[in-house]
């Protein structure tokens, strides 16, 4: 499903403009069960970035409900891409698996650096091309994801999620000044659990009881492997799982 400026096609007609032109714009990928997941969350992020690039609009959470009721969309994706002239809401199938979850991720790092002085990580733009090319490169090599470092040779983010580390019986992840996206499970996670931020290394990561993923789709991933080395499990992982399992089930 495919609806362009509140019109349903199977042929988009898309406004030229500087969304089109330069990436000025932003998008944000939803969760749908019977109902969006998190979807004020989603919204208040969404509408923040939109007045980060001076985009004079707004998304209605009404007007995202009022679609996925009248569609009758469910155990879906939603894909809403705003820019200044085009408003696009699309669809697709879910393509996390439970064999995905058992097997867990195999983790490349990537040789591109994050720059925690830009506003771009910051924000989840349509300007995503590095994120694209990046988890190509990794499931071409044998990986299924990449992880960023900064500038400064701290860990940030994957090409499409947050990460979390485990020592000491304790749960860390990269702070958001890291220069990275203050993902909306990554701050489920952070409102549920005692969790503590800062900047870390690989080493950090090398040396964890373990570490997993999350993002919206996927929710909680473990990290079995990064860059040819074997992580630990720490049953911490599955706790908090099985709490956002219980938390989406709400929906």
């Amino acid at each position: 499903m495919i609806i362009v400026n509140e019109v349903l096609t199977e042929t988009p007609q898309i406004v030229l403009d500087e969304g089109f032109m330069f990436g000025r714009g932003i998008f944000e990928t939803l969760l749908v069960k019977e109902k969006p997941i998190f979807l004020k969350e989603h919204m208040d992020r969404m509408n923040e970035a939109l007045s980060i690039l001076n985009i004079n609009k707004k998304i209605d959470k009404n007007y995202i409900e009022t679609i996925v009721d009248k569609y009758n969309l469910n155990n879906c994706v939603l894909k809403i891409v705003v820019s200044d002239k085009n408003t696009v809401i699309s669809t697709r199938s879910i393509n996390y698996h439970s064999e995905d979850y058992k097997k867990g991720f195999k983790v490349r790092i990537s040789k591109s650096r994050r720059n925690a002085y830009s506003t771009i990580p910051y924000i989840k733009s349509i300007n995503y091309i590095e994120n694209i090319l990046e988890k190509q490169h990794a499931i071409e090599e044998g990986f299924n994801e990449t992880l960023f470092l900064n500038t400064d040779g701290y860990i940030a983010e994957s090409s499409s999620g947050n990460i979390f580390l485990i020592k000491d019986d304790k749960l860390y992840t990269p702070s958001v000044n890291c220069g990275l996206l203050n993902g909306i499970l990554r701050q489920w996670v952070l409102n549920n659990f005692h969790v503590i931020e800062g900047n870390f290394t690989l080493e950090d990561i090398f040396n964890s009881q373990g570490a997993f993923l999350t993002n919206s789709i996927m929710g909680i991933m473990k990290i079995v492997d990064i860059d040819g080395a074997n992580l630990r499990y720490h049953h911490l992982i599955e706790e908090i799982s099985t709490c956002y399992k219980k938390e989406i089930f709400k929906y």
